[in-house]
């Protein structure tokens, strides 16, 4: 017995790729060629072609090809213009937008036009979001707050800088914080069943990490609350393999990272070794500290997320790594608790048959 035919999955295209500006090239691709590359019917393909002046007009009027429907006349067309015009200038300066936001701005805005009888319904909002292809995105990074002239003149002043050190001598050192009991906020669960979680517990340890343009990594620096945890009451802090410092709140301080910074040095010393170290500019890391064999470049202000290697990826990959492992023991863990239970339970039982 043969397979139904799949259906092809609904797809739609943006004004802009309605043009289709293949078919003004020669020799003209078919019909059946567009479809392929588009994804889209042969029949979509003829229509589109047929109204490609109309779509070509709406472009110019509405001067967003990336729509995906063009805009009709409305009701309140002026209002509208200016609601698009203003949501326009909000995101050009990284503002962020929700729908309660836009229907108070247009009531402001109905209010200066005189028009009575609008209520910035949620179907208003619903239309006003649709044709102008609107959508919900998570606001992420901190990229939006720079200044991508600052970052291209300080990247064509690398070179020099970096002028009489080897590439194994540049080092970038950066802090992050670690929620290290945070538990995973979603689950795979079986369908009907209850998915509930736990208060997740706030406590956190501030990590400092240095690599090099090579790869080399320096003994990490953590800073946690307590000057001797429990964990900790039969290792010597000389092998452990991170630094470890403490003060009140488990934050990076002025004098945490002085002692950090000149032990950096000290080793460098030891090593006959002459090397730079790139850092952002936080008020924790002090700029009057006198080292032999370690120079201090901070970075521009608000530049850390496009100029700092170790916020290209670095800092992610440890936490993801640290995020697995961690959940690799508490499944090992979960295991053995299961196990000595079963086995006192057998204990317990045995005990009992025997009296």
């Amino acid at each position: 017995m043969s397979k139904p035919p799949t259906k092809r999955r609904r797809l739609e295209l943006s004004l802009d790729d309605k043009i289709i500006t293949e078919s003004q090239t020669l020799p003209k691709p078919t019909h059946k060629q567009l479809s392929e590359k588009y994804g889209i019917g042969k029949s979509t393909v003829s229509d589109i072609l047929k109204r490609k002046d109309v779509y070509m007009k709406n472009i110019e009027e509405n001067s967003n090809g990336n729509m995906f429907r063009f805009s009709a006349t409305t009701k309140y067309e002026q209002l509208n213009e200016l609601m698009w015009d203003w949501f326009r200038q909000a995101r050009d300066k990284s503002i962020p937008l929700s729908g309660p936001i836009l229907q108070q701005k247009s009531l402001e805005f109905a209010s200066w036009l005189q028009i009575s009888d609008f209520k910035a319904s949620n179907g208003w909002l619903d239309k006003f979001k649709t044709r102008h292809s609107i959508k919900a995105f998570k606001v992420s990074g901190e990229s939006a707050g720079i200044d991508d002239k600052l970052v291209e003149d300080y990247t064509q002043q690398l070179p020099e800088i970096c002028d009489g050190y080897s590439t194994s001598d540049i080092f970038n050192c950066d802090e992050t914080g670690l929620y290290f009991r945070v538990l995973p906020d979603k689950t795979l669960s079986q369908k009907g069943s209850s998915s509930k979680g736990v208060k997740n517990s706030k406590e956190r340890l501030t990590v400092m990490f240095a690599c090099s343009a090579t790869g080399e990594k320096l003994k990490p620096l953590v800073i946690g609350k307590a000057k001797q945890p429990r964990c900790f009451r039969n290792l010597k802090s000389s092998k452990m393999p991170v630094t470890w410092s403490h003060n009140r709140k488990a934050w990076m301080d002025s004098y945490i990272f002085g002692e950090w910074i000149k032990d950096v040095d000290r080793q460098m010393k030891r090593e006959k070794r002459n090397i730079l170290m790139f850092l952002d500019n936080a008020t924790s890391h002090a700029k009057d500290i006198k080292l032999d064999n370690v120079k201090l470049k901070f970075l521009p202000a608000n530049c850390t997320s496009h100029l700092q290697p170790l916020d290209q990826g670095i800092i992610r990959a440890f936490k993801a790594r640290y995020r697995s492992k961690m959940m690799k023991s508490l499944t090992v863990l979960t295991m053995l608790k299961n196990y000595v239970n079963r086995l006192v339970c057998l204990m317990l039982s045995f005990g009992y048959a025997m009296l």
